[in-house]
């Protein structure tokens, strides 16, 4: 899809270098998905905020690539 957008030149570049893209598009597409697995990352921790429960950054991630159970 294309479309115009109006972005600050010095940002796009630092978040091109920040997320070693090759291009705006890539740096956008990067970004946006970052934002999303962020925001799932939240979603997760929220739901699992005032359970004993204590997961390391990588058993997440893990538990996120495999959408299913509980972490490795």
């Amino acid at each position: 899809m294309r479309t115009t957008l109006d972005i600050d030149r010095e940002l796009l570049d630092q978040a091109r270098a920040a997320l070693g893209a090759a291009t705006y598009t890539a740096t956008i597409e990067r970004a946006l998905s970052e934002a999303i697995a962020g925001a799932e990352m939240e979603a997760v921790l929220e739901s699992v905020r005032g359970d004993d429960l204590v997961w390391s950054l990588e058993d997440l991630q893990a538990h996120r690539r495999m959408g299913r159970g509980q972490p490795r």
